[in-house]
């Protein structure tokens, strides 16, 4: 096979996909003409309204339609099977939606149509956004697979159950759990070389260590008969952080047969999860993505709006990108309109003196680093628009605790505070529909752990309903 021919066979697959891609535009646009249109008709109209509508300028404007969407689709980059984040290529999917839209906005103005333009415009618009955007989420492997950290593990134990827990760990689990070291009671001098150099401390010192280093799992590899007491003061500590305790399979070293072996898990969790908490958190995950696209792709003028009128008012960027402690305290990049002076953490050390809250949080009434259009998309929740991207990336939830900053989390003094991070964190909370910035420090940590013993979907839809008036009311904003 020559250059020409492979380049040729190269094209083809390219080629059918624009164009079920431009059929697919087409289908969406005919789609949102019929639904308008399909809101204001009489009944039984339907079937004249179809006959009515396919004539040859529909025909060659369809096919004018086809072309332009796979040029613009081409010309935004929105082929690109490369993207890693999301950003990017949805400001792209949203330009080419957009232009789109207008073609279509010129072709009835050009007919002087009666359509109901008010409604199938945005109704396009946003059917289009959305479709682009599930479009680059199955082409772009690097949307779907965001890498994760390995699991942080402790073992509890020094033993011969400790050094086995740390094999099936090196085995089994070399890709997805790191031992971070052994928590025991005995003498180190007694331990054997490989442990003595991982030993981190004894129970005594669990608690500290836990409110100080990322952990995410502790493994109870000590013999239960004689150390009970100790696996138990471990594991009350252990949940108290949020952190989830496993114990070693015992049934894993019985001579089963190698295919059953296999199947037997190395690990059990303590106290398992409930089956249909795990399907209702699944639920709850999918929510927040169907949500948040359709968030996003309502507010983009809004967003367009704020982001020229912060860039006009103060200079300095658009966004406000600070690293927060999200699920399993992991750093993420939380993402925000910026309502600040550009230099406010630099500013934040010489006010720490005005401070007016209670414990690690800080917070000023008429705080000088805010700007004007800060104060009212503040005031607003405006400002909190961009965390739907940190929705959809997966590092924030719509319901959940509020995300806390590096320097907050730097001064908890009780290691139960770390429980809060067992889930994601949330764009709104019980914090935000109970008084938000009104709140004492204690009364917003017993809040967040409210909303973690007694969490559901329904508690989670309450939530988003009262969310509503708590934002128009302007309830605890600063």
């Amino acid at each position: 096979m020559d250059a020409g021919e492979t380049l040729l066979s190269r094209q083809k697959p390219r080629t059918l996909i624009t164009v079920l891609d431009s059929l697919a535009a087409l289908t969406l646009a005919v789609s949102a003409v019929v639904w308008a249109n399909q809101l204001y008709m009489p009944p039984g109209t339907f079937a004249e309204f179809l006959a009515m509508r396919i004539t040859l300028l529909n025909a060659l404007f369809a096919i004018v339609f086809a072309v332009c969407w796979a040029e613009c689709s081409e010309a935004f980059g929105l082929f690109q099977n490369t993207f890693t984040e999301w950003i990017r290529p949805a400001l792209r999917a949203a330009a080419c939606s957009g232009v789109m839209t207008l073609l279509l906005a010129l072709y009835l103005l050009f007919r002087r149509s009666a359509d109901p333009v008010a409604t199938m415009l945005p109704a396009f618009f946003v059917s289009a956004f959305i479709y682009q955007l599930v479009r680059l989420l199955i082409s772009n492997p690097g949307l779907r697979s965001k890498r994760r950290e390995p699991e942080k593990i402790l073992i509890l134990g020094s033993g011969r159950r400790a050094i086995k827990a740390w094999k099936e760990l090196r085995v089994q689990y070399h890709r997805t759990k790191q031992l971070v070291g052994f928590v025991d009671n005995r003498d180190p001098r007694s331990f054997s070389s490989e442990i003595a150099t991982r030993y981190v401390c004894d129970v005594d010192r669990l608690s500290d260590y836990l409110l100080r280093n990322v952990i995410d799992e502790l493994i109870i590899a000590v013999p239960m008969r004689s150390c009970y007491d100790l696996a138990q003061r471990a594991v009350a500590i252990a949940e108290a952080a949020g952190v989830r305790v496993v114990t070693l399979n015992d049934t894993y070293g019985l001579n089963f047969s190698r295919g059953l072996r296999a199947r037997t898990p190395l690990f059990v969790e303590l106290v398992p999860k409930d089956e249909k908490l795990i399907a209702a958190e699944a639920l709850k995950r999918s929510l927040d993505v169907v949500i948040a696209i359709i968030c996003i792709a309502f507010t983009l003028p809004i967003c367009a709006v704020i982001a020229v009128a912060i860039k006009l008012t103060s200079p300095g960027p658009i966004l406000f990108v600070q690293d927060r402690y999200g699920y399993r305290r992991r750093l993420f990049p939380m993402c925000k309109f910026r309502s600040m002076v550009s230099n406010a953490p630099e500013l934040m050390a010489s006010l720490e003196s005005q401070n007016e809250a209670g414990g690690p949080i800080f917070k000023i009434t008429n705080d000088p680093r805010i700007t004007s259009i800060g104060r009212f998309i503040r005031r607003t929740s405006l400002d909190e628009l961009p965390q739907l991207w940190n929705v959809l990336s997966g590092d924030m939830s719509l319901v959940g605790p509020r995300p806390m900053s590096v320097r907050d989390v730097s001064l908890f003094t009780e290691t139960q505070l770390m429980r809060r991070f067992s889930v994601r964190p949330g764009i709104t909370g019980i914090w935000q529909v109970s008084g938000r910035s009104a709140l004492s420090f204690e009364q917003w940590m017993a809040l967040d752990f409210t909303y973690l013993d007694e969490w559901s979907l329904s508690l989670d839809f309450k939530i988003l309903a009262r969310t509503v008036p708590a934002v128009l009311k302007r309830s605890g904003a600063a």
